[in-house]
């Protein structure tokens, strides 16, 4: 942050995660076992808040499950 490459909404959200009050209207978790039920509510709240960087993400996890999980297990 002190560098400029990440701003303070993006940072902020980083250091806290995201938090599900009503998993009514998040997408469904797709049935993998290595993404939690936290992680998925980080990653559905990370496109949420930052939809300029995110938008699709959740998406794009639960159509690319092979590449993903290489990438979270690096």
């Amino acid at each position: 942050m002190a560098e400029g490459k990440i701003n303070e909404e993006e940072w902020s959200f980083f250091l806290r995660g995201g938090q599900v009050l009503d998993r009514s209207t998040q997408p469904v978790k797709p049935p993998f076992d290595w993404i939690t039920q936290t992680a998925w509510d980080n990653l559905t709240e990370l496109e949420k808040a930052l939809p300029e960087v995110f938008t699709g993400i959740a998406n794009a996890v639960s159509l690319n499950n092979k590449e993903w999980n290489r990438w979270y297990l690096i």
